[in-house]
């Protein structure tokens, strides 16, 4: 479904940028956006998105973006125990959500200094990833042939279950060119879904055609 989508989108983006070649002022410019940062629940994210600045300062954006996160129903004393690898023991890792969100906003372009502007969008996304129920381990997590053998199992038996569904995505960003072909940004994002919601703080790096202005 994931791919779909994502066809479906560059091809109406495609479709997009023969339209405004073909009636002049229709899409102004096209970014290529890459950037990454923290999110809640202990978390990071990448994203890459296609933002186009279209008529009367508006802009319009699809975007993915990969977020790592903890559960937010991850249990307070959640231990997630430890194996052995050549006789050392190793701690097990802690399950993850694994958010993936393909995002399609719109939304407005503010000029804010010669080089510098600033954007504010709304849309909806799609959301997939895992749901992660925790149920406490009541076996004897002392018994020697784990500790010993197998290492140590965690306190807690988790059960995960693949979901997806429809979220909404609100994101604003300040971006500064620094050369004629490339600028850098920090924004911040909020996405709502019936999955994990999550917020997160970024830097990114825009590549196309910047239009720098210059210094009288």
């Amino acid at each position: 479904m994931n791919r779909t989508i994502s066809g479906l989108f560059f091809s109406l983006l495609l479709s997009a940028t023969c339209l405004g070649q073909a009636k002049e002022g229709a899409i102004k410019k096209i970014y290529l956006q890459m950037g990454g940062g923290v999110a809640s629940h202990n978390g990071n994210f990448g994203e890459i998105g296609i933002q186009a600045l279209l008529k009367h300062n508006w802009v319009a954006t699809f975007s993915f973006h990969g977020v790592d996160m903890d559960p937010k129903n991850l249990p307070s004393d959640y231990d997630p125990g430890y194996g052995y690898f050549l006789f050392i023991p190793l701690p097990e890792s802690t399950p993850s959500v694994d958010l993936k969100l393909y995002s399609l906003t719109a939304g407005k372009y503010f000029k804010t200094g010669r080089n510098t502007w600033f954007t504010t969008e709304a849309g909806l996304s799609v959301a997939s990833g895992k749901k992660i129920s925790f149920t406490r381990n009541t076996g004897d997590l002392s018994a020697w042939n784990y500790l010993l053998i197998a290492g140590k199992p965690s306190n807690y038996v988790t059960n995960e279950e693949k979901q997806s569904g429809i979220g909404g995505m609100l994101k604003a960003d300040m971006n500064w060119a620094f050369s004629r072909i490339a600028g850098l940004g920090a924004g911040v994002f909020a996405n709502i879904n019936s999955i994990q919601s999550t917020a997160g703080l970024e830097v990114k790096l825009t590549c196309g055609w910047m239009n720098r202005t210059r210094k009288h």
